[in-house]
């Protein structure tokens, strides 16, 4: 892993579909877990969401405490606790492991209820193995400031209410370079005023447009086409051209699009790219728009 402070942040997709996973050979490109992504710098680790993707992400980092020996440090940050979003939790093998420290962390809306909901999915009812028998070192704990640190990173974090139970999107820092986490949260709602707009919609289009501003990397919900969303209203999640269109307006780099609808296929998320990707490179500033695929790594 990078160290230092002038080291660039490495972030790996391990899980980029919404709502259910979707194994197949439809999906084998852009994959088929639900959402789950790794943000190291230096010896800082922060995972954010624990989809099925995790489950992979734990056999990797298993493999790395095996072969040098020296127990792990993980940050989770959740979004919010839909299934899609926890359901790899109980199948993470590091927190099956003496020697990890696993911090969970989340919506102080959530109270006390965010440990309820974690303890709950691994009932005997549901699962084999209760929570209370994990080896790792485990806490669960609501965020009570703003912007926290963590490690070498800072992380800020706001309440997303475009989505049904809420969701939180996450900045992380590090000498000035900016990943934006931005998942569940439907844009159309605040940024037009046509069906479903919410009455305070300006103020939040003012609050979603400055904390995305001038990411090096947003990962953002784009689970819609722009033909699909008007069946969709209400759902929680975001047409892709809106996306797009915000986050070039507000000087983003670099845009992956995040928590593919489960009935896209690699061939239709292909299409996507190929009728978005060169036209914001074209503009100016250039944007860099790519679907988000499991197993690459960016660096930022």
């Amino acid at each position: 892993m990078n160290t230092g402070n002038t080291a660039k942040m490495l972030v790996t997709f391990w899980g980029t579909r919404g709502s259910v996973s979707t194994p197949g050979a439809r999906t084998e490109k852009y994959g088929g877990n639900t959402p789950c992504v790794f943000v190291t710098h230096g010896d800082t680790m922060i995972i954010l969401d624990a989809g099925t993707g995790i489950r992979d992400l734990g056999y990797e980092l298993s493999r790395h405490v095996q072969k040098h020996g020296k127990s792990l440090k993980l940050h989770l940050l959740l979004s919010h606790t839909h299934w899609d979003h926890i359901q790899g939790l109980p199948f993470f093998s590091p927190a099956y492991m003496r020697g990890t420290k696993l911090i969970i962390g989340g919506s102080p809306k959530k109270g006390t209820f965010l440990e309820s909901i974690l303890v709950g999915q691994m009932d005997l009812n549901y699962f084999p193995v209760g929570m209370n028998e994990l080896a790792a070192d485990l806490s669960i704990k609501e965020f009570s400031k703003a912007k926290i640190k963590i490690g070498s990173v800072t992380v800020e974090w706001q309440e997303q209410i475009c989505h049904p139970g809420g969701s939180v999107r996450y900045k992380l820092s590090v000498n000035g370079r900016k990943i934006v986490y931005a998942t569940d949260v439907e844009l159309d709602k605040i940024f037009r005023n046509g069906p479903g707009a919410v009455k305070n919609r300006l103020a939040l289009g003012r609050e979603y447009r400055a904390f995305i501003r001038g990411a090096d990397l947003l990962i953002a919900d784009g689970q819609y086409a722009g033909e699909e969303y008007s069946g969709k209203i209400g759902w929680g999640h975001s047409s892709i051209p809106l996306l797009l269109d915000v986050a070039h307006k507000e000087g983003v780099k670099q845009l992956a699009v995040f928590h593919h609808d489960p009935q896209h296929s690699d061939v239709i998320l292909d299409r996507l790219c190929a009728d978005y990707g060169p036209k914001y490179m074209a503009k100016t500033p250039s944007m860099s728009v790519f679907w988000a695929r499991e197993g690459i790594t960016l660096a930022i």
